[in-house]
């Protein structure tokens, strides 16, 4: 499955933005904060390999691990696939998916998204009714997490057991909500979802989706602000925030200015407003999961040479192991392979190229991967 989102971010426009009701001004505090790190951080590839299906996924596995030496992978687990009608849940498929992994000592993320279509009119959109997304995390969580029913099932397996949970893909852009903005349904999603997930398995972490402003059709919003607005204690309900961290820019970072476009899209270091945001709303202690990043080596605007690409994930790492150390737990690169047309943004990720061949971040990958 494509993963939206990858590449470059937004950029912000040049004229101020229509007022959507949330104040103009961003919430704004020091950092570092409190320490939010408590374990070695995790380094992973965020690849789709559960999309493979059937007899390719074991190979596909195989390649993807031994070429790249991760230990973690985040992968879609399909709402529309585990749910097809509601109450009737089939592991069948993830199931298959689990035991080899599992079998390969490797840790999943899954990124919990793609509503059925009797819970949302699309794919993409949060559904309307919180409590059903909130039986399907409970559903994943009793028979992945630690106490799940699969391991009962494969007992000498269950060091792979799923510990952590991303929160759907990008609701904060209109591909990721379906064509609306509601950052208050994502945000009572999100309450629904670590309650009845916690419930199963109270060592669980959820992770909530975050970034800094956010718009569609040029209604602009500060989108952590948002969510507390509508959810106030939001903070009992998840445990750590995704981010997708894009930026042609590794190093800049301009000051954020009060009624004027959000100016540090393309960005890297963005990272460091929304830790700043959460921070102000008393969320100092939950850790951040970079869980896409990664440069396009396609040819045309927004691309970088295989040369910058490994200089930019050095640099990710450097700031992960120093000005990041104490809040940053994960980072999951944008993807192994090169696609089928790496010319285009998409098809360029790669730490190897469509034929094998490695890229020189493939080396930065695998030095940090190695300890995870």
């Amino acid at each position: 499955m494509a993963l939206a989102g990858c590449g470059s971010v937004q950029s912000s426009t040049t004229t101020a933005p229509v007022r959507s009701g949330t104040a103009r001004t961003p919430r704004i505090a020091k950092l570092p904060g409190p320490k939010a790190v408590s374990a070695p951080l995790v380094v992973g590839l965020a690849d789709g390999a559960s999309g493979w299906g059937g007899r390719s996924t074991a190979p596909q596995l195989d390649r993807l691990t031994k070429g790249s030496g991760t230990h973690w992978l985040r992968d879609p687990f399909k709402w529309s696939v585990i749910e097809p009608s509601p109450g009737r849940f089939n592991f069948a498929y993830y199931d298959h998916y689990m035991l080899l992994a599992a079998q390969r000592g490797l840790h999943v993320v899954p990124q919990l998204v793609d509503a059925p279509r009797w819970a949302a009119p699309t794919p993409t959109s949060l559904p309307a009714d919180p409590t059903a997304f909130a039986a399907y995390v409970a559903a994943v969580v009793g028979r992945y997490g630690p106490q799940g029913s699969f391991w009962a099932q494969h007992p000498s397996l269950k060091a792979s057991a799923i510990t952590a949970y991303e929160l759907w893909n990008e609701p904060y852009f209109d591909s990721g909500d379906g064509g609306v903005y509601n950052p208050g349904r994502y945000a009572r999603m999100v309450k629904a979802a670590g309650i009845a997930g916690h419930a199963v398995a109270p060592s669980a972490r959820f992770m909530i989706e975050g970034e800094m402003e956010a718009h569609l059709s040029h209604v602009w919003t500060w989108w952590v602000d948002a969510l507390y607005q509508a959810v106030p204690h939001l903070n009992r309900y998840f445990d750590g925030v995704a981010v997708h961290d894009f930026g042609d820019d590794v190093t800049g970072l301009s000051l954020v200015v009060a009624d004027k476009p959000y100016p540090n899209f393309g960005r890297l270091r963005r990272i460091e407003d929304l830790r700043r945001q959460f921070l102000a709303h008393g969320a100092g202690r939950k850790p951040f999961w970079i869980m896409e990043t990664g440069w396009s080596t396609c040819t045309g605007p927004g691309c970088v040479t295989v040369i910058q690409q490994a200089a930019n994930l050095t640099t990710l790492f450097h700031y992960v192991d120093t000005k990041w150390k104490k809040w940053v737990q994960g980072v999951f690169v944008y993807r192994y392979q090169d696609g089928t047309d790496p010319r285009t943004a998409q098809g360029g990720y790669g730490l190897v190229r469509i034929n094998g061949e490695p890229k020189p971040a493939l080396r930065v990958f695998r030095m940090f991967a190695s300890g995870g």
